[in-house]
């Protein structure tokens, strides 16, 4: 629960625009909590229960200082999860094109046509 309690409280969404609150995704990708790290999380938010329930970012400084490294990694977990799902995109772009990952490759180039230029010498104000 404490992971699920802190994304909720990460995302709590924004009906009037669109987005859905963390707990309303269709699809969760789950979010790799260390098992040391879910007692960290649990810690944090009951020391900060009785402050703003709105008020995540005190958890999340608390968290950052007791496990920094654990801390970021879940943030950043946290981040692609919500910001990937469709629900969310889709208000982020309005409409149904793909944010993140980018779905476009560049295609591949001959770099032997860049040889020559790499064979000239540099041009004297460089030197």
């Amino acid at each position: 629960m404490s992971g699920e309690a802190l994304l909720a409280a990460m995302f709590p969404g924004d009906p009037g625009r669109g987005f859905p609150a963390y707990a309303d995704l269709a699809v969760k990708r789950p979010v790799p909590v260390d098992p040391a790290f879910s007692e960290a999380i649990d810690a944090a938010l009951e020391a900060h229960s009785g402050d703003d329930p709105g008020d995540v970012n005190a958890v999340l400084r608390a968290l950052r200082q007791s496990h920094p490294e654990a801390a970021q990694a879940f943030i950043d977990a946290a981040l692609t999860c919500y910001f990937t799902a469709p629900e969310v995109v889709r208000p982020l772009r309005q409409g149904p094109d793909t944010l993140f990952p980018h779905a476009r490759a560049l295609p591949d180039i001959d770099y032997t046509l860049l040889e020559p230029v790499l064979e000239r010498p540099p041009p004297r104000w460089s030197r």
